[in-house]
Parts: structure tokens; sequence; C-alpha cells
């Protein structure tokens, strides 16, 4: 049986190791958040959301994205909408496990030990993105293979389902027989 005294070494010393525990991880800053338009409408994706997937589509898309800055904003914005009405668009239950999949993403525990991403999204380096990115798709876990296929078919979609991205890939659009269905 412990003793009062015992019992208190026991508290102080476990305090001392939970802060050097601390002090270890790093300091606590709070993330930036991918600076959307005031004006824009998000449906489905929240402020972290948009941050995460702006940072995965930034390297996803590599190469695919223009290369003048402004362009570039754009493009990058208009890939997070587009990921916005691609899970919008997902029947309900999958929605949820799509924001599971963000959340997870956006938690700093778990960015920084399952993810293997330090850094907040915005500042995370394309590197590190991609390293995340590669260790997902070839891992030995099913749930994270699941992962970053539920990622890459959101980003692709959301980019290609785009008519600006047509453009870059010589795609003229759907044939002219169909127009008629899509505005039904």
């Amino acid at each position: 049986m412990l003793s009062r005294r015992q019992l208190l070494k026991t508290g102080v010393a476990g305090a001392a190791l939970l802060g050097l525990a601390r002090l270890a991880y790093g300091p606590i800053t709070p993330d930036s958040l991918y600076a959307v338009p005031a004006k824009a409408r998000f449906k489905v994706l929240d402020a972290e959301s948009r941050t995460a997937l702006a940072a995965i589509a930034r390297v996803m898309l590599k190469g695919a994205l223009p290369r003048d800055e402004a362009e570039y904003e754009t493009a990058l914005y208009q890939a997070v909408l587009g990921c916005d009405t691609a899970i919008a668009g997902l029947p309900m239950g999958v929605q949820a496990e799509v924001k599971e999949l963000l959340a997870l993403l956006n938690s700093r525990v778990t960015r920084r030990w399952v993810v293997g991403v330090g850094a907040s999204w915005e500042t995370a380096s394309d590197e590190d993105i991609a390293h995340f990115l590669n260790r997902w798709r070839f891992s030995s876990f099913l749930l994270l293979r699941s992962g970053y296929q539920a990622l890459h078919q959101i980003v692709f979609a959301a980019w290609y389902g785009n008519p600006q991205a047509w453009v870059g890939i010589g795609y003229d659009g759907p044939p002219k027989f169909m127009e008629g269905y899509w505005n039904a």
C-alpha cells in the first residue's frame, strides 16, 4: 500500500514527465486557416478541412495547376470548392466517413503521429505531404489505403470535374447531344 509521501512523490514525478513530454512535442501555435473569400458558401467543409484539402490538392495536382501565381491561387480555390461540392453529393453515411477522415487529418496529435506531418497544413512542405500520401497509398493497413483513395478520388473529381481544367488536358467537354442531360 502506498503511503501519502509515496503518492505525492509519484504525482510530482508524473507531472514532471508530462511536462517534459509536452516540451518535446513543440510549441503550441494555432493553425492558420486556408483563406477563402467570405462570399464563398461551402456546404460541407469547415475552415480546417479546407486548409488540409488545399495542402493535399497542391501536392496531388502538382504540374496540373497553373504556374502564374494569381491563376494558381484561383485554381487551388476552385479545387477546394470542387471538393466541397463532390463531398456534398455523396450519401450522408459516406459524408460522415469523409468528415471523420478530415477530422483525423486536422487533429494535431493524429496529424503528427498517424499522418506524419508535424507542421500545420498551411506550412507543411510539399515533400512532407507527398511522403504522407505515399505512405498511406502503399500502406499494409487497409484503412490507410482507403483513406488515401478517398482523398485521391475527391481531389481528382473536383479538379477534372471543373471545365477550367479541361483545357490543360485537351478535353472539349461532354458531347453536344448530352447538354440537355446536365441541366435536367
